[in-house]
């Protein structure tokens, strides 16, 4: 036979094998025979998955599909994963086998020694916690030394966790309760975690305690032990920083020359921001030429605009500087910046070539 999956001497599986004994006493019944079956059979007529038998071996599952009838004792050792799930997909289908023979035939020292124990313990917390399911799970978990009292006093929180320990304990006790257990205290001399524990008990306990207080340490308690895995919670959301190429914005800048044209557009890798650090130029004698003498040079704009591509002056508006200037240099670098070519002015009494001076 293969090695069993669980050890029922270890106290978790001695915790999970008591919890599917009791669940299936009346007392217990937080889960019926039809809840196990939809659980780990579930079926319809034309498909199903198998969460039970794949994990049992066949010396184990031959012997359960032979007492139901369904498939003799030597086909059933002999059956591969896919031919049993067929075989029981089949005989509930036809009806040959219900929910409670199903049951019946998975004995609990059978679940708990092949299935995976979180498995079972999640069909087990899915189901209507009863005060008595809760004191059989916290019992059995505090005889096996699943957790001690100090640690169940530290676990307990009520109201949001404005109140804790044996605040939490007191709250739901009447006056002779608390009579009662100080009583007790004094009487074994223990004050100790234990011995408070010990002075209440665990009727008095669950009896008087809210019952999702008492589930949320049984939630605690398994995750502690290993039974499930707890949900680990990020310190802080991560963000997730794509990186987007850089697109080459198309600057249109109107045109302050007339001899250049209504706009000027050029790409840039930069957006305007008024930063433009070349000096502005003079106009060209072959413009200035074909403007003609009486054309009017366009007044500077009220904020400079210089743009640069490839290091070669481009167009040139600026605007005299309104702040003064503190340094010769600086007051030189104004004057040449300010230098523009204009029109030498012409005689007005003089004539073209080849006619006679007045």
């Amino acid at each position: 036979m293969d090695k069993a999956r669980n050890d029922l001497s270890a106290a978790v599986p001695k915790f999970c094998l008591a919890l599917e004994e009791h669940r299936r006493t009346p007392d217990g019944r937080v889960r019926t025979s039809q809840e196990l079956l939809s659980s780990f059979f579930p079926h319809d007529e034309r498909s199903c998955t198998d969460r039970v038998f794949k994990y049992l071996p066949n010396e184990v599952r031959g012997p359960i599909i032979a007492a139901w009838g369904i498939r003799g004792i030597k086909a059933a050792l002999r059956d591969a994963d896919d031919k049993v799930q067929s075989v029981v997909h089949d005989a509930l289908v036809a009806g040959d086998i219900d929910h409670v023979a199903f049951e019946d035939g998975l004995a609990p020292d059978t679940l708990i020694r092949w299935l995976p124990l979180a498995d079972l313990w999640s069909f087990w917390r899915g189901g209507k916690l009863t005060k008595q399911a809760i004191h059989k799970a916290l019992s059995t978990a505090y005889e096996l030394y699943l957790f001690d009292a100090r640690w169940f006093l530290d676990a307990l929180t009520a109201k949001g966790g404005l109140i804790k320990g044996t605040d939490v304990l007191a709250e739901g006790l009447s006056k002779e309760d608390l009579t009662a257990w100080m009583r007790r205290i004094h009487e074994t001399g223990d004050g100790t975690p234990k011995g408070i524990v010990t002075a209440l008990g665990w009727d008095k306990i669950v009896a008087k305690t809210m019952n999702e207080v008492l589930v949320a340490v049984l939630d605690a308690m398994v995750a502690k032990v290993g039974l499930v895995v707890a949900a680990q919670k990020e310190s802080a959301p991560r963000l997730e920083v794509t990186e987007k190429p850089e697109a080459k914005a198309e600057v249109s800048l109107p045109s302050m020359d007339p001899m250049i044209g209504e706009r000027t557009s050029l790409p840039s890798d930069r957006a305007d921001d008024g930063a433009w650090s070349m000096p502005p130029g003079a106009p060209s004698a072959s413009q200035n030429d074909e403007v003609g003498d009486d054309m009017p040079i366009a007044p500077p704009s009220e904020e400079g605009i210089n743009i640069v591509l490839e290091d070669e002056l481009i167009i040139t508006d600026r605007a005299p500087s309104s702040a003064p200037l503190d340094s010769a240099f600086a007051r030189k670098v104004v004057d040449e910046d300010s230098t523009q070519v204009k029109p030498a002015p012409r005689d007005r009494f003089t004539s073209r070539p080849g006619l006679p001076k007045r």
